[in-house]
């Protein structure tokens, strides 16, 4: 028997496939597996070909499809949501594959979670990285100040970096095995805009519209009925390009979609939609949608009823809530803190430049979420 520990097998499935089979084609077969502990255990065996692959359900599969069944695959073993497939035929003679898109959308969610980490980290590191900075540029002298908790703060710190480490490996290695997984075509995503519009524009800076996306798609609606036709969106998704031409009746819709599925994009151009603006992979997934419609027909919506439209707006409130509620009873402990300390030991420039650094961020990232609660409100008191 042998027992070989894989921490980050879920990660690239590919990878680990190759593996399985490498390991068969030596003699080592798969004999047992252990998802919490990360272990595959083989027994010594005859050398074989073997093709494996792993597949992912959110419900236990029971079963083995006939159509898959007749390709030659068998169920090898099973824990939980995962399943390991077996076929002892060529690969050229397979022409049929388990599913692979329940393990995307399960290696996306990760993927998300631990961006969340990243921006959460780097936004925490912020503050006092900022506040050397100023007091070194103010050469005002630092003062260590000797504690009994600096175990746990170099404890903490540590793990943070750690952490740190893990989320930008995970995200990284994530995203390059799904591409992989989807055979992603870059043509399938392109923008339905022209990228390089000639003759003269005007640009026009748009920043932190995802908070009140409303505003955006009316400002963007009155462009065009001036003549100002949108023909480009920066990377950012903050700058706008405008062609002079002539006025247009256009509907824009901002939407936002924590999870997008693979046939997101499909699905609206289908239906008629032209893509301004996608934004890259991240917690904000944030798509810009442009329809023309012509005076006298009825006006295009994406989310044709006012309970659809209130829940998508709800769900941009709590996203953002809960990304920034965090951050804000942090700064509020941490401005508790310093305001205390002027009240105790007097007020210094460096104690001052704190708190007020403190003060702009919980207003920053309050509006922030106070924004998204009032667009929510504004759609909801608008008449259907």
């Amino acid at each position: 028997m042998k027992t070989v520990f894989r921490p980050f097998w879920s990660y690239d499935l590919l990878k680990t496939e190759t593996w399985l089979t490498g390991m068969a084609s030596q003699g080592w077969l798969l004999e047992g597996w252990n998802i919490k502990l990360r272990q595959f255990i083989f027994r010594q065996g005859k050398p074989g070909n073997i093709t494996y692959q792993i597949g992912y359900a959110p419900s236990a599969q029971t079963s083995l499809s006939t159509y898959l069944a007749a390709e030659g695959w068998t169920r090898n073993m099973h824990q939980g949501k995962w399943t390991i497939y077996a076929n002892e035929r060529q690969p050229g003679q397979i022409n049929a594959y388990p599913s692979r898109q329940e393990a995307i959308k399960r290696n996306r969610k990760i993927s998300y979670f631990f961006m969340a980490i990243i921006v959460y980290l780097l936004l925490i590191a912020l503050i006092p990285l900022i506040t050397i900075g100023f007091s070194l540029s103010q050469d005002t002298p630092l003062r260590v100040v000797k504690s009994p908790m600096w175990l746990v703060t170099y404890t903490a710190a540590a793990f943070a970096i750690a952490l740190l480490v893990l989320a930008f490996y995970s995200v990284n290695k994530i995203r390059a095995a799904n591409k992989t997984l989807r055979g992603d075509n870059q043509d399938s995503h392109a923008l339905d805009v022209q990228p390089n519009p000639a003759g003269p524009k005007i640009i026009r800076i748009k920043l932190a519209w995802m908070y009140a996306p409303d505003r955006l798609e009316q400002w963007l609606e009155n462009k065009e009925r001036l003549g100002y036709n949108l023909c480009k969106v920066g990377p950012g998704g903050t700058l706008f390009y405008f062609c002079k031409g002539s006025p247009r009746r256009m509907n824009y819709h901002a939407d936002y979609q924590v999870i997008s599925d693979e046939g997101y994009l499909e699905l609206n151009r289908e239906a008629g939609w032209k893509n301004v603006y996608s934004s890259l992979s991240s917690l904000q997934k944030w798509t810009i949608w442009s329809r023309e419609y012509s005076e006298g027909a009825e006006r295009p919506e994406i989310y044709s009823d006012q309970f659809h439209r209130l829940k998508h707006a709800r769900k941009i409130a709590i996203s953002y809530t809960s990304l920034f509620l965090p951050m804000l009873l942090l700064y509020s402990v941490n401005l508790g803190a310093f305001i205390d300390g002027m009240l105790n030991d007097g007020i210094t420039a460096f104690r001052a430049w704190n708190t007020s650094l403190m003060f702009i961020c919980m207003l920053l990232f309050g509006s922030f979420a106070g924004r998204t609660w009032l667009y929510y409100r504004r759609l909801k008191n608008s008449k259907p």
